[in-house]
């Protein structure tokens, strides 16, 4: 168990950690390691369950981030949703990162990709629902030169890191 896992030390089913999530922030988080013994590496990544049904707002992922860096930008972007603030889909943007660095959520589609969210299609399962009765978005960010994934100049060493499940902005 890591030291930034705040039900270290209780014995919680994922289910159970979920609801009380839901229940005392109204949106929860599950985070999936990385797995190297695959044929193509899959990176580490957290999503978001809850923020359709507490905002509105397409349920987001992030690959590449540790858990603890997941959880603080998802309590930025529940900071904006909370105070009203529009966030664009599918556009470059500015203001949730510091140092003016750029930002996108991408849209990705849940048929295809429910696999990588057992939790959230558990949640949708449970509650009557089809397991990929959500709308996701990603967040991708910017390497430390600000450019974002799909940019010339990106780099190589993060592309591997940040994989892409929606289509770059066009």
């Amino acid at each position: 168990m890591s030291g930034d896992d705040v039900f270290q030390g209780r014995d919680m089913s994922m289910r159970d950690k979920i609801a009380f999530m839901l229940e005392r922030e109204g949106w929860a988080m599950d985070a999936v390691r990385a797995r190297t013994d695959l044929e193509v590496a899959m990176p580490s990544y957290a999503y978001t369950i809850g923020f359709e049904d507490r905002f509105g707002f397409p349920e987001v992922c992030i690959f590449g981030l540790s858990p603890v860096a997941c959880r603080g930008l998802f309590g930025l972007i529940v900071e904006f949703l909370a105070g009203g603030t529009e966030l664009p889909i599918d556009a470059p943007f500015m203001g949730v990162l510091d140092g003016g660095q750029p930002s996108a959520f991408l849209t990705v589609d849940a048929s295809a990709s429910v696999g990588l969210f057992p939790a959230l299609a558990e949640h949708h399962t449970i509650a009557g629902e089809a397991p990929d009765a959500f709308r996701m978005v990603q967040f991708a960010w910017p390497d430390p030169a600000g450019k974002l994934p799909w940019e010339p100049g990106f780099a190589d060493a993060l592309a591997p890191v940040q994989l892409l499940l929606g289509d770059p902005p066009a």
